[in-house]
């Protein structure tokens, strides 16, 4: 997918010189569980989670992050002295982005960004707040996956690397005309770079992300980005060096002078599905942002507040059809103001930093599907008012699609091979919890009809998964015959699995008599009573009119859990 990174902006050390939005990611969920769809599409559009995007497909994000600067550092000591002598400095930022993502091949996608910031600062002994906002420096480039979407094992764990070109296209040294005492003289000030609008500078973004599914619906990822200035420092002179009206005083390292810096940010976290509400994803991350002493380019000189700052940010993101919400708060834990190369050359440290104490992000994604998603869409919305498979035979029946798949040991079988009065077919996967709740009350349904007609095969849509059958099926003993060998992508478009497990019952001409996504309790009763009302046998056990409630397992599928990658084509 073309998804979305946090592309560092203001650190959250409220210092930093460049103004990216940061951009609010719109984040892959690729965890195994229950829920699947096709191509990214569920019978709405895009499915729980986000995923893969298919050629064509687009996605438009409007991000949002609030952050309250106030709290000093210098190194990694809270300076207590600045609250305690009432000369803090106090900035509030409000960064809002527009990101734009065009998938143009299946591994490559096209992104923009267009961030804006609000911002404010002023230091508690000083009569005025100085004010700034406009746009900020735009950002165009392109993101690949290392491994095809396409691929077998690409929803079990894949890599993206991006690069993007960094345009100065916000204002770097924005002024405001204050007075700075109650009725006194006016005078054009200069805020303080870590709130102007633009870096003044070009520069290019690189990115990553990765992702490793953990099973049971966690997975485990981690992204960040690089950004990389041309080096050196401005031109004009700084507050900390020289005013309007008088020049700075030179310095060694050029301290009269803003730096035009680099910063970075990296992630790593862990997301799970929230119980019994579907389509809603619980992550816990790790966050540290920095900016630092040295650029990987141009010299290092200049003013400037190297340092970083780790937080812990809870959140969640909601999905539902083509929309995606996202919520998170990060609690600084460390702080750290480093000291900058004109620091180390003078032997001094230069003040500190202020930082903040915790860091509120939202947005909100859609996701605009491109022509081929569309007519897919439109065939499977045609087909929602029935949920089995076509093509449709000519008596009206569906009819299930023949198949040639392999037994674990390699021989090849066919549906014919299990043809019978009834058959029972049903797509699973080992470590698909739902799949583990209901494949041992088919086994005892199994057993109990096995010899008055009924056969069953259960099919494999993970082939990663394979090499866990053999220890999956003896420790629960099991016997039911199963098959592997069907790629993901075509198993889930012949059958239209939407989730698993799914179980189809099938009449000795392979007509479909019954078909479930999914699995609650109670279900299983259902599927014997159909069984045995179609071999006119007794029930072997009587149906409850009253099916029990649901236990611990969640209404039919599992909330936001996407088991199979959604590039199927």
């Amino acid at each position: 997918m073309g998804a979305l990174r946090f592309v560092c902006g203001r650190l959250v050390v409220c210092v930093a010189a460049l103004t990216l939005g940061t951009l609010l990611p719109v984040r892959i969920s690729f965890a195994q569980g229950c829920v699947i769809s096709r191509s990214g599409l569920g019978t709405n559009g895009f499915e729980t989670g986000g995923g893969y995007l298919r050629p064509g497909d687009s996605i438009v994000t409007v991000g949002f992050r609030h952050v309250y600067s106030h709290v000093h550092f210098s190194g990694p000591t809270e300076n207590f002295s600045r609250a305690q002598l009432g000369t803090e400095v106090q900035s509030k930022t409000n960064l809002d982005d527009l990101v734009f993502a065009y998938q143009l091949t299946p591994r490559l996608s096209l992104t923009g960004t267009i961030p804006f910031l609000y911002a404010s600062r002023r230091q508690q002994s000083q009569y005025a707040t100085l004010h700034t906002s406009g746009l900020g420096d735009v950002s165009f480039g392109a993101q690949y996956w290392i491994r095809s979407p396409r691929s077998e094992n690409a929803g079990s764990n894949n890599v993206q690397v991006g690069l993007s070109l960094l345009a100065p296209s916000g204002n770097d040294h924005q002024s405001n005309v204050v007075a700075t005492t109650y009725g006194g003289a006016t005078s054009t000030q200069y805020p303080d770079y870590s709130i102007q609008p633009g870096g003044g500078t070009w520069g290019m973004i690189m990115s990553w992300q990765a992702f490793q599914n953990m099973g049971n619906g966690t997975s485990l990822f981690t992204d960040g980005n690089y950004v990389m200035s041309q080096g050196g420092y401005h031109s004009f002179w700084t507050s900390h060096g020289g005013t309007t009206n008088n020049a700075p005083s030179p310095t060694p390292g050029m301290t009269q002078f803003d730096a035009i810096q680099d910063q970075y940010m990296i992630e790593i976290g862990a997301s799970h599905p929230a119980p019994r509400i579907r389509g809603l994803e619980l992550r816990l991350v790790i966050r540290d942002e920095g900016v630092p002493a040295h650029n990987l380019i141009g010299n290092d000189l200049g003013f400037r507040r190297p340092g970083f700052g780790i937080a812990l940010t809870p959140g969640f993101i909601y999905s539902r059809g083509n929309h995606i919400v996202q919520f998170s708060v990060g609690k600084l834990m460390i702080r750290d103001r480093t000291k900058s190369v004109a620091e180390e050359i003078n032997g001094v440290h230069e003040g500190d930093a202020a930082f903040a104490n915790y860091v509120w992000m939202a947005g909100y994604t859609l996701r605009l599907p491109g022509r081929k998603s569309r007519e897919e869409l439109s065939e499977n919305m045609r087909g929602a008012s029935h949920s089995i498979p076509r093509p449709i035979a000519a008596d009206g029946s569906a009819t299930f699609k023949p198949f040639t798949l392999k037994t674990l040991d390699g021989k090849k079988k066919t549906l014919a091979d299990f043809s019978n009065k009834v058959t029972l077919v049903n797509f699973f996967y080992p470590r698909c919890p739902y799949c583990n709740a209901e494949l041992p009350e088919i086994q005892k349904i199994y057993d109990r009809y096995k010899d008055k007609g009924l056969s069953a095969v259960w099919i494999n849509v993970l082939p990663d998964e394979q090499k866990l059958i053999p220890g999956w099926r003896a420790a629960k003993n099991l016997t039911v015959p199963v098959l592997v060998g069907g790629s993901q992508e075509s198993l889930q478009r012949d059958y239209q699995i939407e989730s698993t497990p799914a179980t189809y019952l099938l009449d000795q001409n392979g007509h479909v008599l019954f078909h479930e996504d999914g699995y609650k309790p109670g279900d299983e009763r259902l599927l014997e009573a159909k069984i045995a009302e179609t071999l006119n046998v007794a029930l072997a056990e009587p149906v409850s009119s009253v099916l029990p409630e649901c236990s611990p397992i969640p209404d039919r599928v599992p909330p936001a859990i996407v088991a199979l990658p959604l590039t199927f084509r």
